[in-house]
Formats: C-alpha cells, sequence, structure tokens
C-alpha cells in the first residue's frame, strides 16, 4: 500500500488533469498518464480518488471497455475553479507536509536580497522612492502567512518593480529568482 494520503492525491489528480486542461482543452489523460505522473500512486488509490473526484463534479470519467476502470478522465469547469482558488484548493486538498514550505524556503532571503539591491540602486528622486515604495510593498506583502497571499497583487507589484529599470537583471538581479521562486511556491499550492 502506499504512503499517499488520499487528498494528497485527489490534490496531484486534480493538478494533472488542470495542467493538462490548460495545454490543451480536449485532450484527456489516462490511467497509465495519472500512474506515471503521481510517483507512488496504486491502480486502487487512482480508482477510488478518481471516482471521489468524478461524484464530487470535480472530473469527468469515460468509460471504456475494461470496467471498473474509466479510459481517460478530463477536468470539469468545478475542477478548475478549485484549482485556481488557492485558499480553496489547500483547504479541501491540502498540499503533502513539506511541499509547500520546501517551495517558499528560499523566499525570504530572496526577499532581503532585494530590498538590499533596491537600496543600492543606482536611481534618484521620484525613481528611487517608486522603487523603494515598490519593494516595500512586496515585502509586507510576503510578511502575510503564504495562504494568506494575495497573489495577483504580487504579480503585479513584481511587474511594477521591474518596469521603471533600464536593466533590471544588473540593478536588482535577485528579482528574477524572487518571482521564479513565487511561481514555483504557487504551482505547489
Amino acid at each position: 500500500m502506499s504512503a499517499l494520503h488520499a487528498k494528497t492525491i485527489r490534490r496531484r489528480l486534480l493538478q494533472l488533469l488542470y495542467d493538462r486542461f490548460m495545454q490543451d482543452p480536449n485532450d484527456m489523460l489516462t490511467p497509465e498518464d495519472f500512474l506515471d505522473g503521481v510517483e507512488g500512486l496504486t491502480r486502487h488509490e487512482l480508482l477510488s480518488n478518481a471516482y471521489y473526484l468524478h461524484d464530487r463534479g470535480f472530473i469527468e470519467l469515460m468509460m471504456g471497455y475494461n470496467p471498473p476502470m474509466f479510459a481517460v478522465a478530463r477536468i470539469t469547469a468545478n475542477g478548475i475553479d478549485i484549482v485556481e482558488n488557492a485558499f480553496e484548493f489547500n483547504l479541501r486538498f491540502p498540499p503533502a507536509p513539506g511541499e509547500t514550505e520546501a517551495a517558499l524556503a528560499s523566499v525570504p532571503a530572496l526577499m532581503e536580497r532585494l530590498v538590499n539591491e533596491a537600496d543600492y540602486a543606482p536611481l534618484d528622486g521620484e525613481e528611487r522612492c517608486r522603487l523603494l515604495r515598490d519593494v516595500q510593498y512586496l515585502r509586507d506583502e510576503i510578511s502575510r502567512p503564504a495562504v494568506r497571499w494575495r497573489r495577483h497583487v504580487m504579480e503585479s507589484v513584481l511587474h511594477w518593480i521591474g518596469a521603471g529599470l533600464d536593466d533590471v537583471d544588473a540593478t536588482l538581479p535577485s528579482l528574477r529568482e524572487l518571482r521564479e521562486a513565487l511561481v514555483a511556491a504557487s504551482e505547489d499550492r
């Protein structure tokens, strides 16, 4: 028997289906796609959790000639909505212990590097004030618990920070790393 918790399995199934839908809305996943995509998943666990998600209206199952195993599956509009609502998704299907923490581990250090880089940025006047204000706004947002982060706000502020600089990578080298870490953390959530 696998060491995976049922909610962890359901979360991963929904994430796989969501990713596939975003790549190609007409494409569907087979049971083998799930077994290959979720390490340690057994056929029995796949079947029981897929039927649970189907009964809750999060996925559609198309039956083939090999009952009770389905032939293909795809995510429903309800499934897309739950995955895109990070708070609700984490509440109903919590990430495995340590997943979120691992993705977020580098964020505080990167944020502090960004603060230092902004302090030493070769800017004057209003440009300097704007940069420092935007960096502080992002720092305040990141200081909140990760489950309460407003992703759209963070994305906007990251964009604002880089928008006014001629050579972002030279002036704020940690900005790209911070953006990548936040994206990775969002994907795990």
